[in-house]
């Protein structure tokens, strides 16, 4: 049987001429331009304008299924392979740190420098590949000495920089289902999934979080890359984010207990958020209502709490798993420009793009009324507000914007201000040497 195959396949061999696959891109190449031809007949038999005027718009197939689509992935995927191929391995970059060290240009000063006739010499020895590192304008970005020298080392940490950057780039976008330079939230699901094992503090990760840990490490990129919930984030926006540098940082083998707690995608870090979650759901039904939500922390007021269930996602009065984790991401970054945003859909009451001292006042009223409730009184509240116009310094008289929010340089106090009484208190008192604090700030409430 295997010897008719064998003869079954010579016969079919013989005769073909073997190409080479610039030549099989080229013929690839004719055929393509022969159909588009043959299109462009078709539709000009089906409408005559087109002879005088050329098609400009052509319908994208919905189906994500469809011919086109499947193709097109297909492409893009040859596309990215044949550039991964561009991308210096480890031993041509062994084989330009070996050139670099053997072309150190003189005068012997105990420095490792080189100049630009050497440059170009080493460039000359490597493969083509490499020479992109090695024009005149790289050149020209190091500091050079009075021998016009420029030292080995740092050029080096560029070229490995930039070859891991790449490396990146491609990684990421074999995940772009799309092929238009984002990735969808489902996108970025699976780049992560698929990567958690290369990640050695992940190790003792339990399976069973698995699905919890991805959405964790999801939120942050979309909360802080897609401020406007597009739902889709920019892959030239990952790339120079440093949020992908603090996932990256998985990648160590050790790291202390201080930087893997202020790491968001560590595991301590994702089991603390979580176990937060499942101590509010009072009534274990896997959702927070307000009442549960407001114990996040002692002194948010009511009107702050109605309005983050007002504007953001929640499911029949009830808070979901990651709709709690834009919240935490907004509490624990408010001096952000993104978390400034989330804070102003809920301040900007009534949709105008601006606040007055109507809104403002509906906010302090609460404040001052939780605070009252606990025996802390003589509060001026109009000259607390004086004080929050003068710190914000708005462009438009007695109107705030969220611009003016990120430009004054002290948004988050001023968010905390009118959301949180414990954080007003604390403002007011600033200057007191009384001690009093807040840690069972609302004791009462849970008591009542």
């Amino acid at each position: 049987m295997e010897k008719k195959w064998v003869a079954a396949l010579k016969s079919y061999n013989e005769g073909k001429v073997h190409k080479t696959p610039a030549e099989n891109d080229k013929e690839a190449d004719i055929e393509f331009l022969r159909l588009l031809e043959e299109e462009r007949k078709v539709e000009e038999e089906k409408d005559p304008s087109y002879k005088t005027i050329p098609r400009f718009f052509y319908k994208k197939p919905s189906n994500e299924n469809s011919l086109y689509f499947r193709v097109r992935q297909e492409a893009r995927t040859r596309f990215l392979q044949n550039k991964t191929a561009e991308v210096l391995d480890k031993e041509d970059l062994e084989r330009l740190w070996f050139l670099l060290k053997e072309n150190v240009s003189l005068p012997e000063d105990g420095t490792e420098r080189i100049n630009y006739d050497q440059f170009v010499y080493v460039s000359s020895m490597l493969p083509p590949k490499c020479r992109q590192f090695f024009t005149s304008s790289t050149f020209l970005k190091f500091e050079r000495d009075e021998y016009g020298r420029i030292e080995i080392v740092p050029f080096f940490h560029y070229v490995v920089r930039k070859v891991n950057l790449f490396q990146t780039r491609i990684q990421i976008s074999l995940y772009d289902s799309s092929g238009y330079g984002y990735l969808k939230e489902k996108d970025l699901e699976n780049y992560i999934f698929e990567l958690m094992p290369t990640f050695p503090q992940l190790q003792n990760l339990q399976e069973n979080f698995y699905p919890f840990y991805v959405i964790t490490a999801v939120r942050k990129f979309f909360f802080f890359l897609d401020p406007k919930r597009t739902g889709k984030i920019l892959i030239k926006d990952m790339l120079t984010s440093p949020i992908l540098a603090e996932l990256y940082e998985l990648r160590q083998d050790r790291w202390n207990m201080e930087d893997a707690v202020q790491n968001w995608f560590s595991v301590q870090s994702s089991l603390r958020v979580y176990d937060q979650y499942l101590k509010l759901d009072g009534d274990h039904n896997g959702m927070l209502k307000k009442e549960e939500l407001a114990k996040y922390s002692s002194g948010l007021t009511k009107i702050f709490i109605d309005r983050v269930f007002e504007e953001y996602q929640t499911f029949e009065g009830e808070m979901d798993y990651k709709t709690f984790l834009d919240f935490v991401l907004a509490m624990e970054n408010k001096k952000t420009s993104q978390s400034i945003q989330y804070f102003w859909r809920i301040l900007d009451v009534y949709n105008k793009g601006a606040i007055d001292t109507f809104v403002i006042n509906m906010f302090f009223r609460n404040v001052i009324e939780m605070l009252e409730n606990r025996d802390k009184s003589g509060f001026k509240v109009d000259d607390v507000k004086d004080e929050l116009w003068d710190m914000i310094k708005p462009e438009m008289p007695k109107c705030i914007t969220c611009q003016d929010l990120i430009n004054c340089g002290v948004g988050e106090v001023v968010i905390s201000m009118l959301t949180d009484a414990k954080a007003f208190y604390d403002y007011d008192q600033r200057e007191s040497s009384e001690t009093d604090d807040f840690d069972d700030f609302n004791g009462e409430e849970e008591e009542e």
